[in-house]
């Protein structure tokens, strides 16, 4: 099932620029760790400011970064990879990140509306059964969100949310 921008049955969002501005221009994350750029030589770091991996020589930061709006015992925070300088971003948020679509296994972590995680609707699957994943859990009507999470490190990737 493909699924495009309109019409779409959700909406991926990355770190907003906003936020990502701010801890820029502060020159150290939330947490008061300093931004340290490096070059990646290699590659392949997921990115979480444009939903895409990073190429050979780009410049990146890893941040610790908290996706969380509100207090609780589960906004946990972890390290994420975002460009040094900023970047274009991501906007196609209605449909699945084509940066991602080769991604191994990640875990889609929901949440209800009270904020606590959705235990028994947790899911794990790649981009071939991405959107079929996201449709299920988002049968729930008790689920507000979608974390995805990097199945090993078990870091953030993006957000998924209702339309």
């Amino acid at each position: 099932m493909t699924v495009t921008t309109t019409g779409s049955a959700f909406r991926v969002t990355p770190i907003p620029a906003d936020v990502l501005d701010r801890i820029r221009a502060a020159g150290q994350d939330d947490f008061g760790n300093p931004l340290v750029p490096a070059t990646d030589e290699d590659g392949g770091s997921p990115m979480r400011c444009c939903l895409r991996r990073s190429v050979p020589g780009d410049r990146l930061r890893v941040i610790a970064y908290r996706p969380f709006t509100r207090q609780g015992p589960y906004a946990e925070s972890g390290p994420v990879f975002i460009h040094a300088d900023g970047c274009a971003g991501y906007d196609d948020t209605g449909a699945y990140p084509a940066g991602y679509r080769d991604w191994p296994t990640m875990v889609f972590r929901p949440y209800r509306y009270d904020g606590v995680i959705a235990y028994d609707a947790i899911q794990m699957g790649d981009a071939e059964s991405a959107e079929a994943l996201i449709a299920d859990v988002f049968a729930d009507p008790t689920i507000e969100f979608i974390h995805t999470r990097n199945v090993y490190a078990g870091c953030f990737m993006f957000r998924i949310s209702r339309p």
